[in-house]
């Protein structure tokens, strides 16, 4: 008779057991998105008003969302090896950027804020676009 209590007991266990669900989570991975192109010295231009240069790159992937929500980096190689992360202050220059919809903008001035001065050469420059997961 006590084999009946110690049996419904061991079903019990069993029943609360296999119940249990599991649930794997799995990271959904979101690619970014990279375009390398290069600025020809002839694409700087001069803005008078405080001695900057700046070179205007189209970006038609930089639609709305992506400005709205999406992180943009960009890295320049001015030495052919090495690319290096704006902004960066390069051979007493200091070079930066910033970003519309369609549009990313390089820019390149004194080190200290004077004026800059047109690169003498080619520069290549990679542009990440980096979804958020919002």
């Amino acid at each position: 008779m006590k084999k009946w209590p110690l049996l419904l007991l061991l079903a019990s266990i069993f029943l609360v057991s296999s119940s249990c669900k599991k649930e794997y989570i799995t990271n959904e991975t979101i690619p970014n998105f990279t375009v390398v192109h290069t600025v020809a010295v002839a694409d700087w231009t001069l803005r008078q008003s405080d001695g900057t240069y700046n070179a205007v790159i189209n970006m038609p992937e930089i639609d709305n969302v992506t400005f709205d929500n999406d992180g943009v980096i960009v890295a320049a190689m001015f030495d052919g090896t090495n690319y290096e992360a704006l902004p960066q202050v390069y051979d007493g220059f200091s070079y930066t950027y910033f970003y519309s919809p369609g549009f990313l903008t390089v820019s390149v001035q004194g080190a200290t804020g004077g004026a800059g001065s047109r690169p003498t050469g080619p520069i290549k420059f990679k542009i990440v676009l980096v979804p958020s997961e919002q």
